[in-house]
């Protein structure tokens, strides 16, 4: 009998760290959902309207995918640049100049903090993604970046914990007539899923192993 229990308590001690790790693949599913309209761009040699024909597309096609959206950096930028608003309205329209110059000195200086809040959020957190996915118990921000002036695009997975990124010259994405290619992105985007995902069961054994 005691013999059982400590073979019972290390299969669990060992199968452990495999189910947390099973925790943290993503739910959704892998395959490419049916895409109503085809993505076009305007002009190939546009970034802006590469990156946009991008994120259109990851915004499409993920919450079919069953990956679930995290708005709280979206939400918490919102209220700001509603606070932002707040203070051009009533500077605007509840105060009168000169009479109340002090007020709207004030309105102004909040103005601009917030505005400096918002553009902190944005280069520190946001910065190039397109939307924020959960993978696990992780918040993980779907990054496409292009530098100016170059023919690459850098696809990332990025959360506090972990970056996986792939670049890529920008023509694997889309036709010679301007459409986008999307099983290709949708394939390296896969890739990068389970790239991500079996670095965070890697971490997960770590952790268990100094735990012990």
């Amino acid at each position: 009998k005691h013999c059982c229990c400590r073979t019972h308590a290390l299969l669990a001690q060992v199968s452990a760290p495999a189910q947390r790790a099973a925790q943290t693949r993503p739910s959704a599913r892998m395959e490419l959902p049916e895409i109503e309209e085809d993505k076009k761009v305007g002009s190939l040699y546009s970034k802006t309207d590469l990156q946009k024909a991008m994120s259109e597309f990851f915004n499409d096609i993920l919450p079919r995918m069953d990956f679930v959206e995290d708005h709280f950096w979206t939400n918490i930028r919102i209220i700001l640049c509603m606070i932002c608003c707040s203070f051009g309205c009533y500077a605007q329209f509840g105060l009168k100049f000169p009479k109340d110059r002090l007020g709207i000195g004030m309105c102004v200086v909040g103005y601009f903090a917030f505005t400096g809040l918002v553009s902190l959020i944005d280069y520190f957190f946001i910065k190039t993604s397109v939307i924020c996915i959960k993978l696990g118990d992780e918040s993980v921000f779907v990054d496409v970046t292009m530098q100016q002036f170059s023919s690459e695009v850098e696809l990332g997975l990025r959360s506090k914990k972990r970056h996986i990124k792939h670049k890529v010259s920008v023509g694997k994405y889309f036709e010679s007539d301007g459409y986008l290619a999307a099983e290709a992105l949708h394939a390296d985007f896969v890739e990068l899923v389970k790239k991500f995902t079996q670095e965070q069961a890697q971490s997960e054994k770590g952790e268990t192993k100094k735990n012990k």
